[in-house]
């Protein structure tokens, strides 16, 4: 791996850190340790599928990465923006704008980049902590299961149109 690499990757290291520890203090006055660790592992699935692209120096993955990411979020937060006045956008504890999930859109659009894009070996274990970030929703009375498989044919949609497979 180059410099160059080197110093992207500290870069998206050092952001995924500052995310993580903004995220864990929304959810820490939950005291649930696997809430917290499904808000960590959204941030971070993507964040692994993109330093993968960079590391390998995947010029066309590290575009296709960033317009399925972008992609997904404006799909998700325009529906999320659409319903959360409606009884199908009100949280199983209360609230609003559940519907769909943002955890399972970004959690696995990345699972699903890297998966498309290098294969099942890193694409398994990604989608296996997708489900267990999308898990942590419901667990924690965020999300209704509408919610989730919403949020992943979100995620899959958007990734069959902009990824394609690297060959070798």
């Amino acid at each position: 791996m180059g410099t160059t690499a080197y110093k992207t990757g500290l870069l998206l290291l050092l952001s995924c850190l500052v995310m993580f520890f903004a995220f864990i203090d929304s959810a820490w006055h939950e005291q649930e340790a696997f809430v917290i660790a499904g808000n960590f592992l959204r941030i971070i699935i993507p964040c692994v599928g993109c330093y993968i692209s960079l590391a390998r120096k995947d010029k066309v993955g590290t575009k296709q990465f960033f317009y399925a990411i972008s992609v997904t979020i404006l799909i998700t937060y325009a529906i999320k923006w659409a319903t959360y006045r409606m009884d199908i956008g009100i949280r199983p504890s209360g609230g609003t704008k559940s519907f769909p999930s943002g955890h399972a859109s970004c959690s696995f659009q990345g699972a699903f980049f890297l998966f498309k894009r290098y294969g099942w070996k890193l694409g398994i274990p990604a989608l296996i902590f997708a489900s267990l970030a999308t898990y942590s929703r419901i667990y924690g009375r965020y999300h209704h299961w509408r919610d989730i498989i919403v949020g992943f044919f979100i995620a899959l949609f958007v990734n069959k149109l902009f990824v394609t497979s690297r060959t070798a």
